[in-house]
């Protein structure tokens, strides 16, 4: 009986070092950035466990796997937003979640510091600061600039996406 207890021991011992653990429940992901259906990224301790029966698995709907990556509806990333996702390893399931986030301002591929307009135009900041984001881009300025008196002003142009990352940028605008 105490061999039969011993071994019961033994074995659920070993069993429960050989479960299978996630290094978190939530992962943040930036917007853009491929999410992979790799086990190996989402286990705790991946290197020392067997993956070879194991799948990451999306039950959010609107995402499929495409090239071993989820996406979105017809895009290459998945968009902003939270999706439930499990592991499963062949005896159990394991739920987790994927947040997916933009923090990242656009890319200003040039900049200015004083542009000349005549009077009266509306100024199209894209091109004084041509600039992209999966998120879209804007434009804004503080103050507003209002163009039909000549003269010199000064303005911060506001260069952001739709979920408000964005930088400033100082510019003299010459008015004639």
């Amino acid at each position: 009986m105490k061999k039969y207890i011993i071994l019961c021991l033994c074995l659920l011992l070993c069993a429960c070092s050989k479960s299978v653990t996630l290094s978190k429940q939530t992962f943040t992901i930036e917007l853009g950035d491929d999410v992979y259906a790799n086990p190996a990224l989402y286990v705790k301790d991946a290197e020392n466990k067997n993956l070879s029966n194991m799948e990451v698995i999306c039950k959010s709907s609107g995402v499929k796997k495409k090239d071993n990556r989820f996406v979105t509806g017809n895009q290459d990333y998945l968009v902003v937003g939270e999706y439930d996702f499990y592991l499963k390893t062949g005896s159990q399931n394991i739920d987790f979640k994927i947040k997916i986030k933009d923090t990242q301002p656009p890319t200003v591929q040039e900049k200015v510091s004083s542009i000349q307009v005549s009077k009266g135009t509306i100024v199209d900041w894209s091109q004084y600061f041509p600039a992209t984001d999966i998120s879209g881009v804007s434009y804004s300025t503080s103050p507003v600039l209002d163009t039909t008196n000549a003269g010199d002003y000064t303005v911060l142009v506001k260069v952001s996406d739709r979920f408000g990352n964005g930088n400033e940028y100082e510019v003299v605008v010459h008015v004639v």
